[in-house]
């Protein structure tokens, strides 16, 4: 009977469950929006400036994950970056869900996430700008085991400064480019 009941139980599943699917429900649909939508404004009242004077230099060996790159955490915040020496650019990012800004729209090009990951080059690349968002299917570093860069400490790694204000970072390049990412603002310069 135990057998019997389990066929059942296995048909009515498949059945009920079969008319929930709709024709290429296995396909993924890429996240894009018109690239019309304009992008919101953060506000400049959450955006840190640069780093004070009095701001404490931390060194950068602290944060070295052993494959060449320095990641930390931003205060007590979400949010996490990476300076990657041999790339020559920052990523600063965080979950999704951790965004409290207003979504920032989908480029026609990308199909995976966008407005959760800042990256800052060194130099202005081939194509694109020198402080963008970057379209994400993940996170470029995991933070598990990153030390924290706490709220007016900075940290200097030719060519880019990074500094905390209580939950957001601002890195710059030597140019004077930026980005801020914090769970309530981001923001970009070129």
């Amino acid at each position: 009977m135990t057998r019997l009941t389990t066929v059942a139980i296995m048909v009515g599943l498949a059945i009920t469950l079969g008319g929930c699917a709709t024709e290429g429900a296995g396909e993924l649909e890429p996240t894009t929006q018109a690239s019309e939508t304009p992008v919101p404004t953060p506000d400049p009242s959450l955006l840190p400036s640069e780093a004070p004077s009095d701001a404490v230099e931390v060194d950068p060996a602290i944060f070295d994950d052993g494959f060449g790159d320095l990641i930390f955490r931003v205060g007590d915040g979400p949010t996490w970056c990476t300076i990657s020496t041999a790339s020559q650019f920052v990523v600063c990012e965080q979950n999704e869900v951790a965004a409290q800004y207003e979504p920032i729209p989908v480029p026609d090009t990308c199909d995976y996430s966008y407005g959760y990951q800042l990256r800052l080059w060194a130099n202005k690349p081939a194509e694109g700008d020198t402080a963008e968002f970057a379209c994400s299917g993940g996170s470029y570093a995991d933070p598990s085991q990153a030390q924290t860069l706490n709220s007016g400490e900075k940290i200097s790694v030719s060519p880019f400064s990074c500094y905390v204000d209580e939950i957001t970072a601002r890195c710059e390049n030597e140019s004077g480019a930026w980005i801020a990412l914090g769970p309530k603002v981001w923001g970009l310069n070129n």
